[in-house]
């Protein structure tokens, strides 16, 4: 790296308005960061409260006897799931990137998992690109991917009710709240489906796109930048574009592949710790899960306001199945998020020993955020 004063040129100085404006910016970037953070917390302080309503009543030594009464085979089954959710999870970053191979996608995704759930953002992300370089991939190709990634799971965390729509239609078990949530979310599933679509048609149209909608965004702030974000968008499509066209199908054929091995999952939870089929079909579970599925947008996956939604769907609130409905969804919390953050602590504990150079630049990183 050479030294400033090696430099020909200085860069200019910002002028006066910038440095004036520029406190000011930081100021309300972090007010809004506090408000959004605040919120997240108010919604998961709501969904606990309510799902503590339904945990009140539930008789807590029987649910502790139905999870310790699972036996190998289904303790087996159960992990057996949880490794094809794995590479489901990360196979559309294997897609994306196509140097990377879904071995490494894996351990990627695992290790973004364990420090996305225990650090602020953007801890993850740069953890993810430290390891990518590490595996000698350009920084450039995986922000790339790791976009692509992100935005094909918010079009099926989101379309996921639209899905279950139309298996509970099928099943005849449709309810009016499930059409207006499938309305609601699949209308922003839909919308990144469209910026998607823009994304693949060239540079131009995506540049486009995006200066027009800053343009309206700036209505409302004046730090947007239109022709900033116009550049970015330009910029974005040339590294994502390709991969997008040749990958879409593949990438959300796992994204939706993922979410229905977790239905998967909450079946055979249910099952494993006593909740029969009279008490709740499995398509009834199907359905409960995929509607409810924009609920994992809140902080820790929904816990909580998730389970007390299934539970609530399944109508095993109250009743004879309600500790071992419960109990189900505890083996599924586990196999959903502890297993995973244990092998993701195992993932970045093996990496950072081979790579202990790139391991100190992330933490200084994070340490610096």
């Amino acid at each position: 790296m050479p030294d400033e004063s090696d430099e020909p040129e200085p860069p200019e100085p910002p002028g006066p308005t910038a440095l004036v404006g520029a406190p000011e910016a930081l100021a309300r970037n972090g007010r809004r960061r506090l408000v959004t953070a605040a919120l997240k917390l108010l919604l998961a302080g709501l969904a606990l409260w309510w799902f503590s309503r339904v945990v009140r009543r539930v008789d807590w030594p029987a649910v502790w006897d139905a999870v310790t009464q699972l036996g190998a085979l289904q303790v087996l089954a159960l992990l057996a799931v949880v490794a094809v959710r794995q590479c489901l999870n990360a196979g559309p970053l294997a897609v994306f990137v196509p140097s990377l191979g879904l071995r490494r996608a894996v351990g990627n995704d695992l290790s973004a998992n364990l420090v996305a759930t225990v650090a602020p953002p953007p801890g993850d992300v740069v953890l993810r690109i430290a390891m990518l370089r590490s595996w000698g991939i350009e920084a450039t190709e995986g922000i790339a991917g790791i976009s692509l990634n992100t935005l094909t799971y918010y079009v099926a965390r989101f379309g996921s009710p639209v899905l279950g729509l139309a298996v509970a239609v099928a099943a005849g078990q449709a309810e009016p709240a499930y059409a207006w949530t499938a309305l609601t979310s699949g209308a922003v599933s839909l919308a990144v489906v469209a910026a998607l679509v823009i994304a693949s048609r060239g540079e131009r149209p995506a540049a486009r796109a995006a200066e027009w909608v800053a343009g309206q965004a700036a209505r409302f702030s004046s730090r947007i930048d239109p022709r900033a974000w116009s550049e970015r968008a330009a910029g974005f499509v040339r590294q994502a574009g390709h991969v997008l066209r040749r990958g879409w199908s593949r990438a959300m054929a796992c994204q939706f592949g993922l979410v229905l091995s977790e239905a998967l999952l909450l079946l055979l939870s249910l099952r494993f710790a006593g909740v029969p089929a009279s008490a709740a079909s499995a398509v009834t579970v199907v359905v409960a899960l995929l509607v409810s599925y924009p609920l994992t947008a809140l902080p820790f996956g929904g816990v909580g306001v998730l389970d007390a939604a299934v539970i609530a769907i399944l109508g095993l609130e109250q009743g004879p199945w309600e500790a071992t409905a419960v109990a189900g969804l505890v083996v599924f919390r586990v196999c959903w998020m502890l297993v995973p953050l244990a092998l993701g602590g195992v993932t970045v504990a093996v990496w950072r020993r081979r790579h202990a150079s790139d391991a100190e630049a992330v933490r200084s990183a994070t340490r610096a955020g």
